[in-house]
């Protein structure tokens, strides 16, 4: 049964497992999917039923993930109440590409939109999707997404971005949960990032615990060998020494750090889903973690 967490200080708990739903949406990450098309709306249905009655409580979207929201709000909106949802401001994308709109009156309208296409009458968690220092410093999306809390339409606010944005996030204050990468070849959320979160009592939620897919079977499928060969040094570490298992190793080495809420795990593949809760059900020993830690750390940064 999967465990949760409690989500900062929201008063919301949230499984260590959640689902990213990016690659349901939208075409991601063909340098490890040999096939990265994104689902039709009833293979995403039957991913995100599935997720749920396997007890996944956290799902991750946005409006840059193209059809997610709608997916979700077409397929699972009848279970609204079964889950903790989270969508996102500031980037909306199309094939023809990306638009990047941080202004208050679009932000009000991230969110108008999203409650359409999600089927719903407030989200859980509204975040500023890559958040930059200079967005973060101006205030203006942070000033509008308090007004959609005060309207009620948004519970929690929170933001997504790389480390350093995190952190400056916290020291700003008004944000409940951070939302940065973290995994085996990205330790640097270890450095400020997860102390400061406990001493700010923020939720962390990861994302990239499996660096894009990286960090599963899939890295043989990389182009560059020297990455493929950095990736198969933590194979010995899985508890059968098998490549099928990286991924589980991966997600417990992220989750054995207490600061952690929960870290989202994308998939177009509900089995894949499947095995990602199976396999966090022990815990990683704490020397096996250290062991790990100190072989990341080893690893070349030219690789990525």
């Amino acid at each position: 049964m999967l465990r949760k967490r409690p989500l900062g200080s929201t008063g919301l708990n949230v499984t260590e497992i959640g689902f990213g739903a990016l690659e349901i949406g939208r075409d991601w990450a063909p340098d490890v999917n040999a096939d990265p098309s994104h689902l039709s709306c009833e293979q995403a249905g039957r991913v995100l039923n599935g997720l749920l009655d396997l007890g996944i409580n956290f799902i991750d979207t946005a409006p840059a993930y193209y059809r997610s929201e709608e997916f979700i709000g077409s397929t699972i909106a009848h279970r609204r109440d079964e889950y903790v949802l989270a969508t996102k401001v500031g980037e909306h994308w199309e094939p023809s590409g990306s638009y990047y709109d941080y202004s208050r009156e679009a932000t009000l309208r991230f969110i108008d939109r999203s409650l359409e296409r999600l089927r719903t009458d407030r989200i859980d968690l509204i975040q500023i999707h890559s958040a930059s220092m200079e967005v973060l410093e101006r205030g203006e999306t942070l000033g509008a997404l308090q007004e959609a809390r005060d309207a009620g339409k948004v519970l929690h606010i929170g933001m997504t971005g790389g480390v350093a944005e995190g952190v400056r996030a916290l020291e700003i204050g008004g944000y409940e949960t951070v939302q940065v990468p973290y995994n085996l070849l990205n330790l640097a959320a270890e450095e400020r990032l997860l102390a400061l979160a406990r001493e700010k009592k923020a939720g962390v939620i990861l994302m990239r615990g499996l660096a894009g897919g990286k960090l599963t079977e899939k890295f043989e499928r990389l182009e560059k060998a020297e990455a493929r060969e950095a990736i198969r040094g933590f194979v010995p570490f899985t508890p059968s020494g098998k490549a099928e298992e990286l991924a589980g190793l991966a997600l417990c080495f992220v989750l054995s750090s207490p600061e952690v809420s929960t870290v989202i795990a994308g998939s177009r593949r509900l089995e894949a889903v499947e095995a990602n809760v199976r396999s966090v059900e022990t815990g990683l020993d704490a020397a096996v973690a250290e062991r790990l830690r100190a072989h990341a750390r080893g690893l070349a940064v030219s690789v990525w």
